[in-house]
């Protein structure tokens, strides 16, 4: 026989702020997936060299120095790379801020819960 694991608030309200950090928690994770906090400074700064025509291109003269490439093509694909990316984050904020109304409407805890493990299912596939 298999044992659920049952987690009781005082109230609704105890029940909502619980959820909605797991939530916050989950998209967070689902973020980190994608790539660490390092990584996301350094491709953010990759990114505003590609948009940039004039000036300074360290980052990505040194990547193009490296691969033997010209600067032009490691420019467009590190633009591409970041639309992709961006596309990919705001699909995890759009389906935290529907988690989080869906949560807040919710008239119940096991309804809040429901949800929450909507979204967990939904950032891992």
């Amino acid at each position: 026989m298999s044992r659920l694991a049952v987690t009781t608030f005082a109230n609704l309200e105890e029940a909502t702020s619980r959820h909605l950090d797991e939530a916050d928690q989950m998209a967070e994770r689902a973020l980190r997936r994608l790539s660490s906090p390092m990584k996301r400074g350094l491709h953010a700064a990759k990114a505003e060299e590609a948009l940039r025509t004039e000036g300074p291109r360290p980052l990505l003269d040194a990547e193009a120095a490296t691969l033997g490439e010209p600067v032009e093509v490691i420019a467009a694909r590190v633009a591409d790379q970041r639309k992709k990316y961006d596309a990919k984050c705001a699909k995890i904020e759009s389906a935290r801020i529907k988690a989080r109304a869906g949560i807040r409407a919710a008239g119940s805890a096991a309804e809040q819960k429901r949800i929450v493990d909507r979204l967990s299912a939904d950032l891992l596939s």
